[in-house]
């Protein structure tokens, strides 16, 4: 495990600074919010497609070695790509690397965890998911304070160096013995079939898919151009605000870890997803603690999130696909959310669209509520 939250840290650092480096990269080359979205959204579907992939190599012939094959040469290449990109095609190419990467470390990384942690799956797969927020968190900060004193270019140079030493960690993990997932020839039948899937799996599967919609086109597009165009904010006040998004839903991660899973908990989460989501986009001068406040709710739904996740795959033999399987409608929501995002805040404004973030974690929390006490 320590290995495995080696490789989280580093992908993540870097991850961090890419979701707030490109969209501020882009802003910078004079493309609007539309155009904008465009080339983010099709990080999502081209994940959704390899990681499916993916995912049938690491059931099969085993999760290991898919780190230092696909995650650290897609982190690498992917950077270099956005070092040199000067169009909108070569960012698109960037892109589908990025999307590699992150298909690649989200194909297994769960299969991972179950592996290595049996009878501790959720607990570790949360602690995991914190590891993710903290270093994504010191990813965005440096980011941003690397970009506001050296630029761009200096900015990814840094960001390939990190991810460079991603080749350390994934070579230690090759060794590791992962026979307990590997799939037998004759199941792969029964995957293959999805009608062996029942009706809990794919409304779990739903209840996946909004609580994407609450938080992912807000902080892969949204704020970090809200922050640039409409409050003036500096690239290390973005990046600061970014750093304590994810230290505070970190922080909520680890200090609720043993806390229960139940109806007072979705109650404090909800209200405070709605109370800042619905005022977001006028709070001006109070922007950033309605931020964090967001922050907060997405740390109390990661719980949620992770157990749910749990209970679809549980004892089943094919972890990488089923959780690949889960994941496909929320990528198609991902995809779409990043393209009426863009193109509602550029038309009408922000608002309804913040709005709408309070709304689907909202129906997120109860759908996630009912599946664990069923």
């Amino acid at each position: 495990m320590k290995r495995m939250l080696s490789l989280t840290s580093l992908n993540f650092f870097i991850s961090g600074g890419l979701t707030l480096i490109i969209p501020l990269l882009l802003l910078d080359r004079n493309l609007d919010l539309v155009e904008i979205s465009l080339v983010l959204s099709i990080l999502p579907l081209v994940f959704m497609i390899v990681r499916m992939l993916i995912t049938l190599v690491a059931d099969s012939r085993g999760w290991n070695r898919l780190y230092l094959l696909l995650n650290w040469p897609g982190s690498v290449l992917s950077i270099l790509i956005y070092l040199l990109a000067n169009s909108t095609p070569l960012f698109l190419f960037g892109k589908i690397f990025e999307a590699m990467k992150e298909s690649s470390y989200w194909a297994v990384n769960r299969t991972a965890i179950f592996s290595l942690s049996p009878n501790r799956e959720v607990a570790e797969a949360t602690k995991n998911t914190a590891i993710i927020f903290l270093s994504t968190a010191i990813g965005s900060a440096i980011a941003g304070l690397m970009l506001s004193y050296f630029g761009f270019s200096l900015t990814l140079g840094l960001f390939i160096v990190v991810a460079l030493v991603i080749a350390i960690p994934a070579l230690l993990l090759w060794k590791n013995n992962d026979k307990k997932f590997k799939l037998k020839n004759s199941e792969f039948k029964q995957i293959i079939n999805l009608k062996s899937y029942d009706r809990s799996f794919w409304l779990i599967s739903i209840a996946m898919l909004f609580f994407s919609l609450a938080f992912y086109p807000l902080l892969n597009l949204l704020i970090p151009v809200f922050m640039a165009q409409q409050l003036g904010f500096s690239y290390v006040t973005i990046g600061i605000a970014y750093m304590a998004f994810n230290l505070v839903a970190s922080m909520v991660v680890f200090g609720t870890l043993k806390s229960s899973l139940g109806f007072k908990r979705v109650l404090i989460q909800v209200v405070i997803a709605i109370f800042a989501s619905f005022f977001l986009a006028a709070s001006n001068y109070y922007f950033l603690l309605l931020f964090l406040m967001l922050a907060v709710s997405e740390g109390l739904g990661m719980g949620f999130f992770e157990a749910i996740i749990a209970k679809a795959v549980k004892d089943k033999p094919s972890v990488s696909i089923d959780i690949g399987l889960l994941h496909i409608p929320m990528r198609f929501a991902e995809f779409a959310s990043l393209l009426y995002a863009g193109f509602v805040a550029e038309k009408i404004g922000y608002a309804p669209v913040f709005a709408f973030s309070g709304v689907f974690f909202f129906i997120f929390s109860i759908l996630a509520l009912y599946f664990l006490k069923h």
